[in-house]
């Protein structure tokens, strides 16, 4: 048996991470869980014997391990598989209702507020402007007077941020609810949608320049401290890399990865 301190120090890491994760540890063909005798940390190996298939440890325990045997005529909900013509066509949705009602809350939490300044800078501009304030809306007064159009010009910067946050998580909303990844492969060429209606981008590369396609998933801390995780998919190209899909759920991401790798990456 090896002893964990001759380990490699990212070795000793890893094992740490899987020991947290045991329990956890599961088989994305059959998500049937891994036992710890069926895991080798020195040799990054998790094998499952009801698939009797092999896997790459860390790719495991990161959640970036992509099943190579992808059932595409079962893709799991919130997913499709179809095949256009001489086209491929995978899709997946955005959709969650938990989020949308999270960010719904928060967004009239955060523009009921912000909209009461705003509504103070549009009086006091259409002052300035000479145009005649509707009937019942309040006149901006500051100690009394008017106010001054530079004290105007200087809250609708300050508001600028605040407004574009609002918007942010208006836009976020109509995602969670709406939105959806798109790729669309044929004649040579592959484009990937995602978004909803006009917040969306498209993302286009040639089929010949892909080398790869995999999951990526990146740590970071946010302004509070807290550990943070962001997973998306990546397809490496000649050129420059594709990436998308952090805004699909685990299970929809890890479906759409391994279509697209088995559509793109041949042998």
């Amino acid at each position: 048996m090896i002893n964990p301190k001759e380990l490699p120090v990212s070795m000793q890491v890893l094992d740490r991470l899987v020991s947290a994760l045991a329990v956890t540890l599961t088989c994305p063909r059959c998500k049937q869980v891994i036992p710890s005798e069926d895991v080798n940390v020195p040799n990054d190996i998790a094998f499952c014997r009801n698939c009797n298939l092999t896997h790459s440890l860390s790719g495991l325990a990161l959640g970036v391990q992509i099943d190579e045997n992808v059932d595409l005529s079962r893709p799991p909900a919130g997913t499709s598989f179809q095949r256009e013509g001489s086209g491929t066509v995978i899709r997946a949705t955005h959709r969650s209702f938990g989020q949308a009602l999270g960010l719904l809350l928060f967004c009239l939490f955060w523009n009921g507020i912000v909209s009461v300044f705003v509504s103070f800078a549009i009086a006091s501009t259409l002052q300035h402007l000479g145009v005649t304030l509707p009937h019942g809306f309040p006149a901006p007064t500051s100690h009394g007077h008017p106010v001054g159009i530079g004290l105007t010009l200087f809250l609708w910067l300050f508001l600028t941020p605040f407004i574009a946050i609002g918007l942010g998580m208006l836009a976020g909303f109509f995602n969670c609810l709406l939105g959806r990844t798109e790729i669309r492969i044929q004649g040579g060429q592959g484009i990937v949608f995602s978004g909803v209606g006009p917040l969306s981008f498209r993302k286009r590369f040639a089929t010949s320049d892909v080398t790869n396609v995999r999951i990526e998933s990146q740590n970071w801390r946010d302004n509070s401290g807290n550990a943070q995780r962001k997973s998306q998919i990546v397809i490496d190209t000649r050129n420059k890399p594709v990436r998308f899909g952090s805004m699909l759920a685990a299970d929809r991401r890890q479906f759409v990865a391994a279509a697209v790798r088995k559509e793109l990456v041949r042998g």
